[in-house]
């Protein structure tokens, strides 16, 4: 029976070719549209993801300039602190910074010692070193109060961990400052 349709067929697309020809052509053009329908799916969800991340590198070039000014300014502040980090085995330079502040607050400092640095109890390293000083200033009350302050917003990145300000012996007069301190080194 196959072979008789296939011979009828066959005479068919004898006695009319374009005819054949269009079926044949209209037969191959749904298998192609079948087959690209499966992979629209596919393309659609590619083009989405596409658009969402043009979407955002749009939104990044647009905000390019002020990226680039923001990466300055973080640079500049890493390089303000990492120019005012002490170096731990730079003794004279360190003390200097103390005996400035002596000099621009007219005050005396009596005592000044850099004491051995502790060692961290945790396993993880720090960023910073803490550099731990002692010292003892004497003079007038806003003498010693600008010294306190000039510590405390100087160039130098420290934390006070105690102080006492008592009141001298009267031959002496004014106050004496007592200040345990932190200063950040370079690891």
């Amino acid at each position: 029976m196959s072979t008789r349709i296939r011979s009828e067929l066959g005479r068919l697309a004898q006695r009319y070719p374009f005819c054949a020809a269009c079926i044949l052509l209209s037969a191959v053009l749904a298998a192609a549209s079948l087959f690209l329908r499966g992979d629209l799916v596919d393309f659609e969800t590619l083009q989405q993801t596409r658009s969402h991340e043009g979407g955002r590198m749009l939104g990044f070039i647009s905000r390019g300039a002020q990226l680039r000014s923001e990466t300055a300014i973080i640079r500049a502040a890493a390089q303000r602190i990492t120019e005012n980090l002490v170096v731990e085995k730079n003794i004279p330079e360190n003390f200097w910074y103390f005996y400035k502040i002596e000099q621009d607050t007219q005050t005396k400092l009596t005592e000044l010692q850099q004491r051995p640095a502790s060692v961290p109890d945790t396993g993880t390293p720090t960023a910073y070193k803490r550099v731990p000083y002692s010292l003892r200033v004497t003079g007038g009350f806003r003498p010693v109060i600008a010294y306190l302050q000039k510590l405390e917003t100087g160039s130098r990145f420290g934390r006070i961990n105690s102080f006492v300000l008592q009141r001298q012996a009267a031959p002496a007069g004014g106050l004496l400052l007592v200040l345990d301190l932190d200063l950040l080194a370079f690891p």
